[in-house]
């Protein structure tokens, strides 16, 4: 009889989704392969670098619905438009320079994050601009700015671009950053 409840249990579990409670979250490092530089930022959105094909795939395997790019059309993105809804994900593109990020860019990274179905992965080609979009994004949200660089460093953002982003957003801010 007590196996019989379990059972039930388990099915009805199992029917109402409590299960698959984490589907929409990202995966850890330690879960995902063939990914340059890829950090879980938060249980929805992870960074990285360059995607692959096998990258992509590995993507749609943990169930990622989708990708926002970075990079300029230059280095790839119609090819990568191609593939990531190949793979049944969707593809936003904001191109961002190795100038820093924009107040536009931000919108527009913010407007999709709104819109998009996670779990997002953001990145560019190493991971520095997509950790500079995301210490930007964190430093907007209000998010105290030691904590902000500390993660977009660990996203994949170099010091000349984090140099750039503090010149960018910070000359402002009354506590600095």
């Amino acid at each position: 009889m007590l196996f019989v409840r379990f059972f039930i249990t388990a099915i009805v579990l199992l029917s109402s989704g409590w299960v698959f409670a984490v589907k929409d979250q990202v995966p850890y490092a330690t879960q995902v392969n063939n990914l340059m530089r890829y950090y879980r930022a938060t249980p929805n959105i992870a960074t990285s670098g360059a995607l692959s094909q096998d990258s992509i795939q590995e993507l749609a395997k943990h169930s990622f619905q989708t990708v926002i790019d970075l990079r300029n059309e230059s280095e790839g993105t119609p090819a990568e438009k191609k593939a990531v809804e190949a793979a049944l994900m969707t593809y936003i593109n904001i191109p961002v320079s190795g100038d820093g990020v924009n107040e536009s860019q931000l919108a527009a990274f913010k407007q999709a994050l709104e819109q998009a179905s996670p779990p997002i992965l953001v990145h560019c080609a190493t991971g520095n601009r997509a950790g500079a979009m995301w210490t930007v994004y964190r430093l907007n949200e209000g998010i105290a700015p030691d904590i902000a660089f500390k993660e977009g460093r660990t996203a994949g953002m170099n010091a000349g671009m984090e140099e750039k982003i503090r010149k960018i957003w910070c000359k402002g801010a009354k506590e600095g950053c």
